[in-house]
């Protein structure tokens, strides 16, 4: 356990680093005042790199929370500078294993029986460390195979003090610095992190969505083992497949690997638009391939309810991006809370663009993400509920899922026709009413 002098040390190394960013932002900004436009977006990328590299080493350290949340940024390249992305992209959801003997003692403490009751066989070495938590194998009594999740003991106690420490620190810098705003996004990790701790939330999650998705047909969601479940500890079945980082085995399954990727929206498509939950940690490692080249779907930990108009106000902005409609996109970004410095339809599609549909099926050249992103700078978003950096995020997981596959396709556009069905279903308009 983490005793109070290290958890004040720790809040000293977030603040010391948090007041280096934004000294180091505020020499820029002076030193800049003369220069011309090209020389002062030079100064700014090297800024940006330098604190992002703050950050990335900060979520190295620190782990836990901070790898979380360096995850959670590195894919927003609607919300931070690129610099941030390509850096905290590089964080590996990798920590060290906790022994053996901390495992047992978590497990037997919250299932309130010895492990070799629980468990005919138990694999002590993990087949997954995370951030929160690690997994294991194991089999039942009754010969079943299952895997046992087992959070870290002191996890909870940090990531109470981590979010806190976040949220003071975005706090002062937005108020100092209205144009550097990311309260958003921490709100936002803020908000979900702490559930991803709760086991006992995350088997009723598995179990919704496992029966939310019982009619989609090849999608697979492991089972609860009921009786083995704590605030601490969640088992559920062993599902037998590849991972979509084991270019090897996939290789030898021989999938449709275009055909999966539309399974995979597809499953996506019916969570968000029909159902209003979904698991919202779409990464490869939480996808496997299964013979037949269905889908299985792990770790809902990390799953959102999505209300009524923000699902429905979500359905039209994906209308509107795949008719390519700058006004629909206005009139969707309105119903959803999104505000912009300028709501011209022509300022408005290419920050869209680089929210939702970064990579479309045309697939941009390299110079093409850059003006969108200049786009970006000139017309910078001011305000944008945590729904939709939610959604944002996992949109652009499902693109980087389409593109290991190797398969060309926008996310946006897969998920047009339970749009189109969530919309039928409600009565509701195609498109947002123009204010």
């Amino acid at each position: 356990m983490f005793d109070n002098a290290k958890r004040v040390r720790r809040s000293f190394r977030v603040a010391r680093t948090g007041a280096r960013i934004y000294l180091g932002y505020k020499r820029t900004q002076r030193k800049v005042r003369k220069f011309p436009p090209a020389a002062a977006a030079a100064e700014w990328e090297q800024r940006h790199e330098a604190a992002a590299e703050a950050l990335y080493q900060l979520a190295v350290d620190l782990k836990g929370m901070y790898i979380k949340s360096g995850q959670f940024i590195g894919t927003r390249t609607d919300v931070v500078p690129l610099p941030y992305t390509r850096s905290l992209s590089r964080l590996q959801d990798q920590v060290p294993a906790r022994p053996m003997a901390v495992v047992r003692e978590t497990i037997e403490s919250q299932l309130k029986r010895p492990l070799e009751e629980l468990f005919a066989t138990f694999d002590e070495e993990p087949i997954g460390a995370a951030s929160l938590a690690q997994v294991h194998r194991a089999t039942l009594p009754d010969g079943r195979e299952v895997v046992v999740k087992v959070q870290y003991p002191e996890v909870a106690g940090l990531v109470r003090l981590d979010v806190r420490n976040l949220r003071t620190i975005v706090g002062i810098v937005a108020w100092r610095e209205p144009n550097f705003d990311f309260r958003a996004v921490v709100n936002e990790i803020g908000s979900q992190v702490p559930l991803e701790l709760d086991f006992e939330r995350e088997a009723e999650m598995t179990r919704r969505i496992r029966a939310n998705l019982s009619g989609v047909p090849g999608v697979v969601v492991p089972r609860v083992i009921d009786d083995h479940v704590a605030k601490k500890v969640v088992v559920t079945e062993y599902i037998h497949g590849a991972r979509l980082l084991d270019r090897e085995r996939l290789e030898s399954m021989n999938i449709d690997r275009t055909a999966f990727a539309k399974m995979v929206a597809e499953a996506y498509g019916h969570q968000i638009m029909v159902d209003g939950l979904f698991q919202a940690d779409p990464h490869p490692g939480n996808i496997l391939v299964l013979p037949g080249g269905r889908v299985g779907l792990l770790d809902f930990g990390l799953t959102k309810e999505l209300p009524m108009a923000a699902r429905l106000g979500f359905a039209r902005l994906v209308i509107a991006a795949g008719d390519r409609d700058p006004h629909g996109i206005v009139a969707a970004f309105r119903e959803l809370g999104v505000k912009t410095k300028s709501e011209e339809p022509e300022d408005v599609l290419p920050l869209m663009q680089l929210m939702f549909d970064a990579r479309p099926i045309d697939a941009p050249q390299a110079g093409e993400l850059e003006v969108r992103r200049g786009a970006m700078r000139a017309n910078p978003v001011e305000a944008i509920p945590g729904d939709l950096v939610l959604l944002g995020r996992v949109i652009g997981l499902l693109r980087g899922v389409c593109a290991s596959l190797g398969a060309p396709l926008s996310p946006m556009q897969m998920l047009r026709p339970h749009a189109e069905r969530a919309l039928a279903e409600a009565g509701a308009p195609p498109a947002a009413a123009a204010s």
